[in-house]
């Protein structure tokens, strides 16, 4: 698995980018969605990606197995929001992280990555708690939450691409 990031741009051409990079393949293979909307490539399908954006940062995962990726620019939001989107297991856990916006961020990006992995969404997936994983990573910057999902064990860090800045 490899995770790559990117400062400004679109998810389109840091896809472009990453598969050229990792797996050697340009331009880039013709897209389609499933059901539920994960993107896949029809003509490659052992190849899977997954990406998630955010404001400005863009973060891309590849893997010859399903993954799932996300990342989201911490700001603050309403404060009711971590009681009504966490389950009672992940709203324990939010209070024992310090019950501020980088431990729900956490926690969110965890549950963003495990729908996106599963490939059902995060609406069939709403009020369930993501289970125990080997194959979890989070990842965090000063302003910044992402984490990723998969089968096989996760990179330690973010591969930023060049001329961009580490956020």
């Amino acid at each position: 698995m490899k995770l790559y990031g990117t400062h400004g741009g679109s998810g389109a051409a840091l896809l472009a980018q990453a598969v050229a990079d990792a797996w050697g393949i340009s331009p880039l293979p013709p897209l389609e969605r499933t059901e539920t909307g994960k993107p896949f490539f029809p003509k490659n399908p052992q190849l899977h990606f997954n990406l998630s954006h955010s404001g400005t940062l863009v973060l891309c995962a590849l893997s010859d197995r399903p993954v799932g990726v996300d990342i989201e620019v911490m700001k603050p939001r309403r404060p009711a929001l971590p009681r009504q989107a966490l389950t009672q297991e992940e709203y324990a856990c939010y209070q024992a992280l310090g019950g501020d916006w980088p431990a729900f961020y956490t926690l969110w990006t965890r549950k963003e990555a495990w729908c996106k992995y599963s490939g059902l969404g995060l609406g069939q997936q709403w009020g369930k708690t993501p289970p125990e994983h080997e194959h979890f990573r989070s990842y965090a910057g000063p302003d910044w939450r992402a984490a990723v999902w998969g089968e096989e064990p996760p990179p330690e860090q973010i591969i930023w691409l060049k001329g961009d800045h580490t956020p």
